[in-house]
């Protein structure tokens, strides 16, 4: 290997919510990165859940299961991200979807590793234990039709859960109002595969057992801005980030404004995990630049070549990590 040492660089990393799972994640990169292959381990002494068989061998149904998916897509997440570390790729900002921002927060130092995949393991059980029989149903509407059928689900009892991006809104609560909503809609409108109504006042039953499990946990002012899911904006202090934690539980996630916030800034982003959906997001966004993902050793060669070839992508601020080796 050549020894002169090459630009590490600094990107903005999204990392996905539930949904994205998918077995086998984070298991390519765990071939080649010992950093990777650890996190699998960590997190199964940390849960005591085997969690190479969970992210890799299980059925599709086990890891959908909330208290399973949102563990081991933190776990599956945060390996494939310190492949990217191995590397030499720093974070110059962050952000996650849901419960993606426990895997930002870890990017950005204001989580330890065990702390986020505890907490995304106690997240899942209490909105897997919610009282109700609650849906998502996501949306593709613009324009002034998008903000009407928004008004709309909200004078029918609904809650919006996401706005995702201007072509794209989820709305969320009680099923049969969801699935009365999605008739009006028709084609437009998809249903979530989800077991409970996330993000709405369905969840307010377990907002304050959620609210001591993160008030257990040590949450540290980030090297790096982290993106507010339900505030849109960039956090940098610690209560800020713990408070976002615990708002997210209930309240909408504004991926839309967390988007236009990353994409504004001058390092190219990147999708780090499994899924496609953030860039799906990402591509609806006016003007965007094309987004990559990273999920694989191959994915992310393909990155450290890119981000050679980029005028303008910028040395991150973090002498001790490895070189980058197009």
């Amino acid at each position: 290997m050549n020894q002169e040492r090459e630009p590490v660089f600094a990107i903005s990393a999204l990392f996905p919510g539930q949904g994205s799972q998918a077995v086998r994640m984070g298991r390519a990169m765990a071939a080649v990165y010992p950093e990777s292959a650890a996190c699998f381990d960590e997190a199964s002494d940390v849960l005591g859940i085997p969690m190479r068989r969970l992210c890799w061998m299980s059925g599709p149904e086990e890891l959908r299961a909330t208290e399973n998916a949102q563990p081991a897509l933190v776990t599956a997440s945060v390996a494939i991200w310190r492949g990217l570390e191995a590397e030499g790729l720093a974070p110059a900002a962050v952000a996650g979807h849901s419960v993606g921002t426990l895997s930002a927060c870890v990017a950005a130092g204001s989580l330890t590793f065990a702390g986020a995949v505890a907490l995304a393991r106690q997240r899942g059980l209490l909105m897997a234990s919610a009282p109700g029989d609650g849906a998502m149903c996501a949306v593709t509407a613009s324009g002034g039709e998008r903000v009407a059928l928004m008004a709309r689900s909200v004078r029918m009892g609904l809650n919006v859960a996401a706005d995702n991006s201007p072509r794209q809104f989820v709305v969320t609560g009680d099923r049969r109002r969801v699935e009365e909503f999605a008739g009006l809609v028709g084609r437009r409108a998809k249903a979530v595969d989800v077991s409970h109504a996330f993000h709405s006042s369905l969840m307010e039953p377990v907002r304050e057992r959620w609210s001591d499990a993160v008030e257990g946990v040590t949450v540290q002012d980030p090297r790096v801005p982290v993106a507010s899911p339900s505030q849109g904006r960039l956090s940098r202090e610690a209560p800020e980030i713990r408070a976002d934690l615990v708002r997210g539980l209930c309240e909408p996630v504004r991926w839309r404004e967390v988007t236009g916030v990353l994409l504004g800034r001058p390092e190219p982003v990147v999708a780090i995990g499994p899924g496609r959906v953030l860039v799906g997001l990402a591509r609806q966004m006016p003007g965007a630049p094309q987004v990559p993902v990273v999920d694989s050793p191959a994915s992310l060669a393909a990155l450290t070549r890119r981000l050679a070839g980029v005028p303008g992508s910028r040395p991150a601020p973090s002498p001790g990590t490895r070189t980058v080796t197009p």
